[in-house]
């Protein structure tokens, strides 16, 4: 695959985002009628739901201009352990890492070639060193993810297990184990 279809693949997966943004906008919009005109009626309040706390987090980070929001960053703020500007940038490096294991994939064929074989080893260590540098368990371990179902694909199952050990969060460990075992199937 040459670099036009790599950078046609990203084009695309970033429409995509910004498509799926908008429509949560619309979604936000929508839920925030809709709590405006529950509120004459505190019996029938519905407890809120996951599309409710979705946009309020959304739009907390992803709308910091309109004077409306105002209310709902002063109310993600103050939630103990929730740092959304952190967050937010640890999110962005896993999506890097995932990028560039996605780009990695298309040496995997070629890694008998020494020229082939030295890029993939340059794009997994700046994967590895950016993984390493998210504080973050849920995100760094999320960010090894990509990486480590990369190198097992390689055949390079040392640095896998080395890898593996850096993963701290029990629940991503678990998914990571499950799709190694769904590969050797």
């Amino acid at each position: 695959m040459d670099n036009g279809a790599l950078v046609f693949i990203i084009c695309f997966e970033a429409i995509v985002i910004v498509w799926l943004a908008s429509k949560l906008k619309h979604y936000q919009k929508f839920e925030h009628l809709l709590a405006a005109s529950n509120q004459g009626k505190p019996a029938e309040t519905p407890a809120p739901s996951p599309v409710a706390a979705a946009s309020a987090a959304s739009s907390a980070t992803a709308d910091r201009t309109g004077a409306g929001n105002d209310e709902q960053d002063d109310e993600l703020l103050d939630m103990p352990g929730v740092e959304p500007e952190v967050n937010i940038e640890e999110a962005k490096r896993v999506q890097l890492v995932m990028a560039r294991c996605r780009y990695a994939e298309f040496y995997l064929e070629q890694l008998d070639d020494d020229y082939e074989r030295g890029q993939f080893r340059h794009i997994v260590e700046s994967c590895k060193k950016t993984a390493r540098g998210i504080g973050d368990s849920f995100f760094k371990s999320s960010a090894l993810h990509p990486i480590i179902l990369l190198l097992d694909r390689a055949g390079w199952e040392e640095s896998r297990d080395a890898l593996m050990s850096e993963v701290e969060d029990d629940i991503v460990r678990q998914r990571i184990s499950a799709e190694l075992e769904e590969q050797d199937a």
